[in-house]
């Protein structure tokens, strides 16, 4: 048996058709994205503990506990209770990032803890199976408000397309794009990290009121989705550029909370240093700004660290969740 356990799971960027895979669209219509994972991980160590009962949790906060009721982390409480892991155990996280900046960082952490809980208990799930457990625990044990990318991304790793069909049923494929169109992709869309985390289910919660319009949004969304298919493929920056402006222009029109005037002031000034767009990545309201830029990146950067902003310099990952430590027992 295996009695410590270290997973490493990628975080994602969402490359377009964001929001159609939230259950009330694709129910009624099916949803589309193209995501991609990337090189920046949470990892989860899970361990037993051979001399006592306890449970220790250790994310940016540390609890020991008796007993599951006790603890605080729904997301690691739930997952736990789903294997009927009740006590002597213990769960470690490390991010490279802050958490809740938009690079699905819940969904994150469940992928990479069911992957890890899996070897403690002996165990051997597909990446797809973990996926769906995450889906499971994170929105319908727990209610929390989102789609299906974020865990089926973090698992399966690389560049994927992702659909849903109206009886929520998910398919992955993924998306080829020869080695020098990714290195395009990978330099000349700059990752600027504004620096505010935010709560997604609380935005995504604000876009229900007119429905009729936000299905229409969505649609549109969905259609620029499949445009910008080709666009990477043959990675045109200006093209992406362009596509991705007008899926911030519709996705603007949702909720009041997607954006504050703070953000759409950067957004402009960004555009203006010699970007034809980008989208925030994530529900909105906080974290990275994609944007697309087809000339003189270099130049690029310079002006957003002299706007005070950094940059993440990233490249796609083609490792879903994995294991990278493994302790048995002898």
């Amino acid at each position: 048996m295996h009695h410590l356990v270290i997973s490493q799971t990628p975080y994602r960027i969402s490359l377009g058709g964001g929001g159609t895979d939230l259950p009330f669209y694709s129910n009624e219509r099916g949803g589309r994205l193209i995501t991609a994972a990337i090189n920046q991980y949470i990892k989860v160590s899970v361990s037993r503990r051979p001399l006592d009962k306890k449970i220790l949790i250790q994310t940016t906060d540390v609890q020991f506990a008796l007993s599951l009721d006790e603890l605080d982390n729904e997301i690691i409480r739930e997952t736990l209770r789903y294997f009927n892991l009740n006590n002597g155990i213990q769960v470690a996280t490390f991010s490279t990032l802050p958490s809740s900046i938009g690079l699905g960082s819940s969904s994150t952490v469940i992928v990479g803890l069911i992957n890890s809980i899996s070897k403690i208990i002996g165990h051997n799930y597909s990446s797809l199976e973990i996926a769906k457990i995450a889906y499971h625990i994170e929105r319908e044990i727990l209610g929390l408000a989102g789609g299906v990318q974020d865990q089926y991304i973090a698992s399966i790793g690389g560049i994927q397309i992702i659909d849903i069909n109206e009886s929520g049923k998910v398919m992955c494929n993924p998306l080829f794009i020869d080695e020098q169109n990714r290195s395009e992709l990978q330099k000349h869309l700059v990752l600027v990290y504004t620096g505010k985390e935010r709560e997604s289910s609380i935005i995504i919660k604000s876009q229900k009121q007119d429905l009729k319009r936000t299905f229409e949004v969505y649609d549109e969304i969905k259609e620029i989705g499949y445009k910008s298919i080709e666009l990477l493929t043959n990675a045109d920056i200006e093209g992406l550029g362009s596509a991705m402006d007008k899926h911030w222009a519709i996705k603007k029109t949702l909720s009041k909370e997607m954006t504050t005037n703070n953000f759409d002031k950067l957004y402009i000034k960004l555009k203006k240093l010699g970007s034809p767009g980008g989208k925030i990545i994530g529900a909105g309201g906080g974290g990275f700004f994609m944007m697309a830029v087809p000339e003189n990146v270099e130049d690029y950067l310079e002006k957003v660290k002299a706007l005070g902003f950094q940059c993440l310099n990233w490249h796609f990952e083609f490792k879903g969740s994995h294991l990278i430590d493994m302790e048995v027992y002898k």
